[in-house]
């Protein structure tokens, strides 16, 4: 029974590690890119497009919960800070703002 406990905690830990060492990989890569073409503005502004562009489509048929709009009086939770722990990519927000710092300091 020990092993088991054990095994699955060996599989949680490394799970959430490797899916940290694939965020900075990502921003590794961010930062990389904007090495190579000197221009962190535009690929914040790349990144902000595609995002955009992705958030308008949406992920699920807003008709089920149509008929709840009037007790949505507080947004709910969504779980967000528990999520980037298992995300794969870092938020874009924070590759746009570390994009924007670099920006920053290449001006100076």
């Amino acid at each position: 029974m020990a092993v088991w406990i054990v095994s699955i905690l060996v599989w949680l830990i490394s799970f959430l590690l490797i899916r940290a060492l694939s965020r900075y990989r990502e921003f590794s890569a961010d930062r990389g890119s904007a090495a190579i073409t000197g221009q962190p503005a535009q690929l914040a502004s790349a990144l902000m497009k595609i995002s955009g562009t992705m958030k308008r489509v949406p992920t699920d048929d807003l008709r089920k919960v149509e008929g709840m709009n009037a007790f949505f009086i507080i947004p709910a939770v969504s779980g967000s800070s528990l999520m980037k722990l298992f995300s794969t990519h870092p938020q874009i927000e924070q590759r746009i703002a570390k994009l924007e710092e670099m920006q920053q300091k290449m001006e100076f």
